[in-house]
């Protein structure tokens, strides 16, 4: 007996022939399916990030005409705790594909790399990067400014364009703590304009510094910047080990599509710990560590005006 193609079954409702029919290799290597699989995965969890992270971010900061009526702290706090765990488990994905050998991923590699195509050109990870914060239109590769735009469809450079201008999750942050703890004075430096990366506050610094020092009078707000701490923590660990994992199959070579390879990624990886996305609970933990010798000038914090 034939089966209702209309009817909802485990199969129609998680789209499994259609999703499970994506995975087309390019030769007869038994390999090539990992390297799919494990970079098909990847970006399906860069969009449930994403997602999570565009829930935080309406939980904390909710737009004009939102049917969110009022900011929700114990919202943004799960969608976080989510993200944080979604980013573990990307972390232990790479431990998958370096039981790929350099000679079998030699096999294919052409393939993948077939008319500049390179993990470069993800708009989705660029997307996932907006929302963390790391705002820019361009990147130093191999000592050269290389465009993040101009290298998709135009719904690409829509979505890509639309993430550079709206607010990342310390935004939304920094907008919660502005609303509800007025007496530090928190400002928006860009006045709206969040196509521009964050640059640290002193009065922001100063009112994550108050709540770690006295976390019984707001643990949810403590408890948050944890949250945010978990998730950056874990972000970095993930470029660590993408890191790791090309050096392992491909040594110094030259990466997929013609890109520096080990030399980008040994940048990027190493950039969150000279520039964090939450530099203020960055510079807590520096302040909380040693109380008498921490120095807000020195940490690079401008006395407010008046």
């Amino acid at each position: 007996m034939a089966i209702d193609p209309q009817r909802n079954t485990y199969s129609t409702y998680l789209q499994l022939a259609q999703l499970l029919s994506a995975q087309k290799t390019s030769t007869a290597s038994d390999d090539e399916l990992l390297f799919i699989v494990i970079h098909q995965s990847h970006e399906l969890w860069f969009k449930l990030v994403i997602h999570e992270l565009d829930c935080a971010i309406t939980a904390l900061a909710p737009p004009a005409g939102s049917p969110h009526k009022t900011d929700s702290l114990l919202t943004a706090y799960k969608r976080l705790a989510r993200v944080g765990e979604i980013l573990e488990l990307l972390i232990s994905s790479w431990s998958v594909l370096r039981t790929l050998t350099p000679d079998e991923f030699h096999v294919f590699r052409d393939t993948v790399g077939r008319d500049g195509a390179s993990g470069f050109q993800s708009v989705q990870y660029r997307v996932l990067e907006f929302k963390l914060g790391l705002k820019y239109r361009q990147l130093d590769v191999d000592a050269e400014k290389k465009s993040v735009f101009g290298s998709g469809s135009d719904e690409d450079e829509r979505v890509l364009e639309s993430a550079l201008a709206g607010k990342s999750i310390y935004d939304a942050v920094n907008i919660y703590l502005a609303r509800h703890k007025r007496g530090y004075g928190i400002d928006d430096p860009r006045k709206g304009d969040f196509t521009q990366r964050y640059a640290k506050q002193l009065a922001v610094f100063r009112c994550w510094k108050d709540i770690y020092e006295d976390r019984e009078e707001a643990p949810d707000l403590y408890q948050l910047g944890e949250k945010l701490v978990d998730v950056e923590d874990a972000f970095r660990r993930w470029r660590l080990n993408h890191l790791s994992t090309v050096s392992r199959i491909i040594g110094s070579n030259a990466g997929t599509g013609g890109s520096s390879g080990l030399r980008y990624l040994k940048g990027v990886a190493n950039q969150l710990y000279e520039s964090p996305m939450f530099p203020e609970l960055w510079d807590v933990r520096n302040y909380m560590f040693n109380k008498t010798g921490f120095d807000e000038g020195r940490a690079g914090y401008v006395p407010s005006k008046g």
